[in-house]
């Protein structure tokens, strides 16, 4: 009991720092933002000293299992903690979030129908305007995400500015019903009028490694990085083609895109942007509809002081960790994800 009220101690400390220490390092493609999970090392020093025998090489497991996601802050969390086994949850111990103002700034809108795609399509579209680059690189998902984007069209767009690529792309024929360019093509690329944008396919002559690459060249070529990112949420908290049990979102390796051959999803074989290509996006935003996110919505999302935030510590699923370059995202709901927040 001394030694599990020690680590609350500890916490109280390191929880009011946790959020504002970063560590910004350069790389040779430009600069990313590294957070240090100064909670582990501090928890880990704290164990390091107490001299507890077996008992602190217990704890000191749990301290390198962030994805237990405890609510540590006080003894009898500790005791509860002890009793779950570390493997239950997928390891996040290899992921970083971008930023500087961490817990990341989040807004939350929910909205129905047709007030829900109006909303969605004046945020695009107020970002789309404010680029002041000759070009505007946007990531867009499938799933319920291009009939949400119609909204657009009823709206003063610069189509030819835009260069579209897919967050995550099925390797089937273009106009498969499986492919994310299709559902777009379908329900908005082909209703634009007048010049449309510049449309990134992913090349499905190529192998699903090779097609990787060139995809990862192709947004390289136009500014390496997202000035939005649109992404979806499943209901297991996967986006783009990052699941939460699968390496590909658990051991990043510093790819642009990486294929996966065995998507937890049909169909099994995919490309798909990675987590820190997602996380260098100047704008992050997510849509998520229907009641079957409510439970995962629930563990990304806390209320703090009247307000949604991000929860922390950070839940192991990929769309709790996809983030803009400063940290922060925007969340549109409908009532029946967002009203049980």
């Amino acid at each position: 009991h001394k030694l599990l009220s020690r680590y609350a101690l500890v916490l109280e400390g390191v929880a009011a720092t946790h959020a504002i220490y970063t560590h910004r390092c350069a790389t040779a493609e430009g600069e990313a933002s590294a957070q240090l999970c100064l909670w582990t090392r501090a928890l880990a020093v704290a164990t390091a000293r107490s001299g507890a025998g077996t008992r602190r090489n217990s704890t000191t497991a749990l301290i390198y299992t962030p994805s237990l996601r405890p609510q540590l802050e006080h003894s009898s969390h500790l005791h509860a903690v002890a009793a779950t086994p570390a493997t239950k949850m997928p390891s996040v111990a290899n992921l970083s979030l971008p930023g500087t103002a961490l817990p990341g700034a989040v807004t939350v809108t929910i909205a129905d129908g047709d007030a829900l795609k109006k909303q969605i399509a004046q945020y695009v579209a107020t970002i789309a305007k404010a680029c002041t680059k000759d070009r505007f690189v946007v990531a867009l998902s499938g799933g319920s995400m291009p009939k949400l984007l119609t909204g657009l069209l009823d709206l003063d767009v610069d189509w030819s500015k835009w260069d579209v690529f897919f967050a995550d792309e099925r390797c089937v024929p273009l106009v498969s019903n499986d492919s994310n360019y299709k559902a777009c093509e379908d329900h908005l690329f082909s209703k634009i009028k007048g010049e449309k944008p510049t449309i990134h396919t992913l090349d499905t002559s190529l192998s699903p490694a090779q097609a990787a690459e060139k995809y990862g060249d192709e947004l390289n070529s136009v500014g390496r990085r997202f000035d939005l990112c649109l992404l979806g949420m499943g209901p297991d908290g996967h986006t783009a083609s990052l699941f939460p049990e699968h390496d590909l979102f658990r051991k990043p390796d510093g790819s642009v895109a990486r294929c996966i051959l065995d998507s937890p999803k049909p169909p099994s074989e995919r490309v798909t942007f990675t987590l820190s290509t997602l996380q260098n996006s100047v704008r992050v935003c997510f849509v998520a509809t229907g009641d079957s996110k409510t439970p995962v919505l629930k563990e990304i999302l806390a209320r703090k002081e009247g307000k949604l935030d991000y929860a922390y510590p950070v839940p192991p699923y990929p769309a709790a960790w996809v983030r803009s370059a400063d940290g922060g995202a925007q969340w549109f709901l409908d009532s029946a994800a967002g009203g049980g927040l």
